[in-house]
């Protein structure tokens, strides 16, 4: 009997203790309020050509990844509150998490974890998609819930060459373009093999020619061949969406433009820049205000210059006709045909467009003129677009 009341008060007693636990852990926890911050649009381009670059260390807001697209707002009522986020892009990622630590009670923080793109769903992304965003937080293990927000991912030919943030800051970021040059290609191994069968050339040899005539006659062996192609200046670069934040333009993949045989300015550029790369002659991509043309180095040692650099105006490819069946006998036999004259009249205007405008403008440092140096893109982790 005195045994059954010893283990009736101790169950009680028990009970109590445990309810006084669970009242002092409710009364510990901290409150912590979160919300899901994202853009609104993602460019799988920018994602993809830029995922070699090395990013300098920066005093950021952000906790974990201060570039990445998608992160939540928090706060916590106590110090040292320990915070997991997770953020899963539906259809284009896997779950991608981070941890952080909120130092200071009642200071708004910023978390933001490194996204785990599915690289090749992007590079093949040929028209807008929706999607949605899925966040889930916890606190110091307590789960506090999920929240969802919906984006839309543009077409992978978009590219977005100029941005401005909520504060209004603009970024320019020219350099995209490069990420169209792709030498890798297999296109342009194609392309090149065609331009011997012309006999305008009997190699190509870069700079190893030694003379300015020797690299001419090698983008003029690539002109000749994209003629015979039938290439012809289209005047189409509306991209897949809008936003009243980014200036876009649509670039078309260089073996897209061989397919179609039709080229604007910017897609022209990137392909003659993509097979004047491969066989190691240096290109530049000349950005003014509504158009872009073709540059190149006639020599080897002045690619962090703009001396002895030459233009080709691309978009004229498609208005003179192709030398055919002339066996190369030697550069004047080539030099005097008119599809040789047509490409020396393209050269003209690249070279009058540079001077009497662009240069001047570089001079002045209008951002609105630039020079993307494809070698510079490279060094710089600017990387072709894989597909």
């Amino acid at each position: 009997m005195g045994q059954s009341r010893l283990l009736r008060y101790s169950g009680t007693a028990l009970l109590v203790l445990s309810a006084c636990a669970t009242a002092e852990e409710s009364k510990s926890a901290p409150t912590v309020t979160w919300e899901p911050v994202a853009e609104n649009q993602i460019f799988p381009a920018a994602l993809l050509s830029t995922v070699g670059v090395s990013r300098k260390p920066e005093n950021s807001p952000v906790l974990c990844e201060p570039h990445s697209f998608a992160r939540v707002r928090v706060k916590s009522s106590a110090p040292l509150t320990r915070v997991h986020v997770e953020v899963k892009v539906d259809g284009f990622s896997e779950v991608s998490s981070c941890d952080a630590t909120l130092e200071n009670a009642d200071q708004q923080y910023l978390i933001a974890p490194t996204i785990r793109w599915d690289t090749h769903k992007l590079a093949f992304v040929d028209q807008p998609a929706p999607t949605t965003v899925v966040f889930n937080v916890k606190a110091n293990g307590a789960d506090l819930g999920e929240q969802t927000t919906h984006i839309q991912v543009r077409a992978v030919n978009d590219v977005p060459y100029k941005t401005t943030d909520p504060e209004g800051n603009v970024r320019d970021q020219p350099y995209l373009f490069a990420a169209f040059v792709n030498e890798n290609s297999p296109v342009v191994d194609q392309l090149l093999h065609e331009a011997l069968q012309w006999h305008a050339i009997p190699a190509f040899v870069g700079y190893h020619g030694k003379t300015s005539d020797s690299v001419r006659m090698q983008v003029f062996a690539v002109w000749n061949a994209l003629q015979h192609r039938n290439v012809k200046y289209s005047n189409i670069t509306t991209p897949s969406g809008f936003s009243d934040k980014v200036q876009s333009q649509s670039v078309r993949f260089v073996d897209q433009t061989v397919r179609v045989s039709e080229a604007n300015c910017v897609d022209g550029s990137v392909l003659f820049a993509s097979v004047l790369y491969k066989i190691g002659i240096h290109p530049v991509l000349v950005m003014k205000p509504g158009h872009m043309f073709l540059g190149y180095y006639l020599d080897a040692q002045s690619h962090e210059t703009t001396q002895n650099l030459e233009f080709l105006e691309t978009t004229m490819m498609g208005s003179g006709r192709p030398i055919r069946n002339v066996a190369f006998a030697s550069p004047k036999v080539v030099q005097g045909t008119p599809a040789y004259s047509n490409f020396m009249d393209a050269v003209k205007r690249g070279n009058e467009q540079f001077q009497s405008e662009v240069s001047p403008k570089l001079q002045e440092k209008d951002p609105k003129y630039r020079l993307i140096g494809i070698r510079k893109a490279r060094e710089s982790g600017i990387n072709p677009i894989p597909r």
